[in-house]
């Protein structure tokens, strides 16, 4: 499909120079640095933009997507990682979401719960590893073009990390919360030489963590923010810095110790990286190397206390001065350098402060009162006097079809039957927008050429779709409903749906010398990794979703890619 955008940038150029001009043939850079801002939607960068000082508002001086567009329905973390390391869809890379009911095993399973790796810290029954993800990544080019070439991934969560880094990477980490960075390996001691090069940060960790610091306010400005929010059953959730404790977990004792604030998972992050380019020396042999960084803090506020708080504000202001941090330490070891930056998914506010802004149609679903109105239609429809339905993860947005005994029902006719009742009532529930069959998404084809802004809901869920993992009943929540009750410093919002603030993010590119271009019309977030391995010279390994998007003036830089089947 050709490409609607205008092309026009100026050639890459490395550190030590000055700005280039069109006419420069570009040179490959040495170093790519791959950022993702969990929930970093547009709309939070869009409002956010004007305050940054710090790294994003260098980036957001080189070429700016502002309407970037994962094209999938399902928009979570473990999914949206996949895609921006492969330029695939969830329905080619079976990373549906962050987890799932593995109705062949009868098991709920994460999405790096691959039973071939292990990590070196963490102990998992089902292992930990990147073989659940069926295609291959940008890192993985990489390696193919030249095993010189290095390949490293760190983040404040395992599945941005591991997803990032693909099959072979030198190193995936990802920040515990508890001890420091752990990793995978093909066994226990190949794990814990993996996790050799972040030994030293490990040790000051331990310290660090010992005594979390205090969340304050880093910028004062954001303290107007401030207010006092009513919440369902007569409970309030109070909007301020340092936050209130979080609610309770319903059935379980309260923590033990004080978490550290979100922020610190990005600034741990942020050492990790500086670590890996100072000790590995990335950008800094024959090859060219590639650095991903997820940033998990922005979706651990965003969940905990919603995206227009003052938490939020503060949360911009910090990631800023991280992303900043990280890029002047780039320039001091003046590495020819190539830096994208964007976003597993989006996400919005919590409900009740929509609501209290006149978005009358905010609100949340009973989640109980849902399941047990679909399992009393599914009975009603078919005859049957047990409850089929169960939710594949925490809520019902994915449901699958069991048999008295709790397993995967065998009688295909009958769990049709019981998909296709489940799946009508639904829709005349308040607060879904959408219900589909496996049968009806496994039959759909969505329409490859249209644009990512444009796409139809139906196309969303099908690129979403993996017949061996995806749930037997798929729904989807108006844009404004939050399907889980408010656990204010724990969960108070969501972002699993289709809705364009869910799927919109930005993309940005930038590199020492680049000339600043808006670049408004939409683009896939899939068309990243392509785009990065023709900035590098190098071919996917197998075919992609994505398109290459010119980074050069003169549109000599994509090349020819294989249509995805």
């Amino acid at each position: 499909m050709k490409r609607w955008i205008a092309a026009s940038l100026v050639a890459l150029a490395v550190a030590t120079a000055g700005p280039a001009t069109a006419a420069e043939k570009p040179a490959a850079p040495k170093l790519i640095v791959l950022i993702s801002i969990d929930q970093f939607s547009a709309d939070l960068f869009g409002a956010s933009r004007s305050e940054f000082r710090g790294g994003l508002a260098t980036l957001a001086q080189g070429i700016v997507y502002s309407n970037g567009f994962h094209a999938q329905g399902v928009t979570e973390t473990c999914a949206g990682h996949a895609v921006i390391a492969s330029g695939r869809h969830p329905a080619a890379t079976g990373i549906i979401a962050n987890q799932w009911y593995d109705q062949r095993a009868g098991v709920d399973r994460y999405c790096t719960d691959d039973g071939v790796h292990v990590a070196a810290r963490a102990v998992r029954k089902l292992g930990t590893g990147p073989a659940m993800l069926e295609v291959s990544t940008l890192g993985d080019w990489l390696k193919a073009a030249s095993p010189t070439n290095r390949v490293y991934s760190v983040a404040g969560k395992d599945r941005s990390a591991i997803m990032m880094g693909g099959h072979h990477p030198d190193g995936a980490f990802w920040f515990d919360g508890k001890q420091g960075f752990d990793t995978w390996g093909t066994d226990a001691a190949d794990a814990q030489r993996r996790l050799a090069p972040l030994a030293g940060l490990n040790a000051r960790i331990a310290t660090r963590l010992a005594t979390p610091p205090v969340w304050t306010y880093r910028r004062e400005s954001c303290r107007i923010r401030e207010a006092v929010i009513p919440l369902p059953g007569g409970k309030i959730f109070r909007a301020h810095l340092p936050p209130d404790p979080p609610a309770a977990i319903p059935g379980q004792p309260p923590a033990s110790s004080p978490a550290p604030p979100p922020w610190l998972y990005d600034r741990t992050t942020v050492d990790a990286a500086i670590d890996l380019l100072e000790g590995q020396k990335l950008g800094r042999s024959s090859g060219t190397d590639l650095l991903a960084i997820g940033l998990s803090a922005t979706d651990m506020v965003g969940h905990a206390y919603g995206t227009h708080g003052p938490e939020m504000c503060d949360q911009m202001a910090r990631v800023d001065e991280e992303v900043g941090r990280l890029l002047k330490r780039i320039g001091e070891l003046k590495i020819p350098v190539l830096i994208a930056l964007s976003a597993d998914h989006g996400g919005g506010d919590i409900p009740e402060r929509l609501a209290a802004r006149g978005y009358r149609d905010a609100g949340r679903i009973d989640t109980a009162a849902l399941l047990a109105d679909l399992n009393a239609a599914a009975r009603a429809a078919t005859g049957i006097d047990w409850n089929p339905l169960r939710p594949a993860f925490f809520d019902p947005t994915q449901l699958v079809v069991v048999d008295a005994g709790g397993k995967s029902l065998a009688d295909t006719v009958l769990k049709d039957r019981i998909a296709e009742a489940a799946a009508a009532r639904a829709l005349t529930r308040p607060g879904i927008a959408g219900a589909w069959t496996a049968a009806q998404l496994q039959a759909y084809k969505p329409d490859p050429h249209r644009s990512p802004d444009l796409m139809p809901v139906t196309d969303r869920m099908a690129l979403s779709f993996y017949p061996a993992r995806s749930g037997d009943i798929l729904l989807a929540t108006d844009p404004l409903k939050i399907a889980a009750p408010p656990l204010p410093g724990l969960f108070m919002m969501g972002h699993s749906g289709p809705s364009d603030f869910n799927r919109r993010v930005p993309i940005l590119f930038w590199w020492p010398g680049v000339a600043y271009q808006e670049r408004a019309l939409p683009v896939r977030v899939a068309d990243l990794a392509p785009t990065l391995a023709a900035a590098v010279r190098i071919t996917p390994t197998g075919p992609v979703d994505g398109e290459c998007l010119e980074l050069h003036d003169g549109g000599t830089a994509c090349p020819a890619a294989p249509a995805a089947k």
